[in-house]
C-alpha cells in the first residue's frame, strides 16, 4: 500500500481489514530534499515547503514505514 496518512490510521486500517500482529519496525524519515527528487514535489512546492517549514523540521518533514503484519 502506499499514500499519506498517520500512521495510527494506516494500522487502523490493516486491522479493519484483518491484520493482526502488526508492528512497524522502520521508520524512515524524509527530508525537503528527498522530496525534491521525486515529479509528485514540484519545484514551487518545493519552494513553498522551504519558506514555509522552519529549516529545523526540514530534515523530517515525512517518515516512510515498513510494517509487518499477519492476515488473521
Amino acid at each position: 500500500m502506499s499514500g499519506a496518512m498517520a500512521e495510527r490510521d494506516f494500522v487502523e486500517k490493516l486491522e479493519k481489514a484483518g491484520f493482526s500482529q502488526i508492528e512497524v519496525p522502520v521508520r524512515m524519515p524524509w527530508s525537503v530534499d528527498q522530496c525534491a527528487l521525486y515529479p509528485l514535489f514540484t519545484d514551487e512546492l518545493i519552494d513553498l515547503m522551504r519558506k514555509l517549514i522552519p529549516v529545523e523540521h526540514q530534515g523530517c518533514v515525512a517518515k516512510s514505514i515498513i510494517v509487518k503484519a499477519r492476515l488473521a
